[in-house]
């Protein structure tokens, strides 16, 4: 396992930082796939003539991954150490896999929450964001990377 050192301070084998500091990338992440989905939703792609329900699929899809980008480098620099449980490239695949997998449950929780209960799509894609970080964190730490 390499070394997590931050402002000098080694906390390679402290579970709490590691979790603030995961909650913390989770949290920038979210803050970048909110700005993302909002910025898409309401300016980039409404004038595309799409309905409401295609328009919030299309923002929600392309603003998670962009933000599980974000959030894969920024993890493996802060939280992870990448590389030690796989080599690079089965790594980069399960976080793929599991990043769909979450891209899913963001899309189903979504539709529900627009489509079915009439909710505005900014609170449903906050509220989609909070239940599936808990799916992120959980399956990272269990089946890809050491903390």
């Amino acid at each position: 396992m390499r070394r997590k050192v931050l402002f000098g301070i080694d906390y390679t084998d402290s579970e709490f930082i590691k979790l603030a500091l995961y909650l913390f990338v989770g949290g920038t992440a979210a803050l970048v796939e909110w700005a993302l989905f909002y910025l898409l939703l309401h300016y980039l792609l409404n004038g595309l003539g799409m309905s409401l329900t295609a328009l919030t699929m299309t923002s929600t899809a392309m603003a998670f991954c962009l933000s599980t980008l974000y959030h894969y480098f920024l993890g493996n620099v802060l939280v992870f150490d990448s590389g030690s449980r796989y080599n690079r490239g089965k790594e980069l695949s399960l976080v793929f896999l599991v990043s769909v997998m979450g891209l899913g449950f963001n899309l189903l929780l979504m539709y529900i929450f627009v489509s079915w209960l009439g909710w505005e799509p900014m609170l449903s894609k906050v509220l989609t964001s909070c239940i599936v970080v808990v799916w992120n964190y959980l399956s990272r730490k269990k089946w890809i990377f050491r903390s």
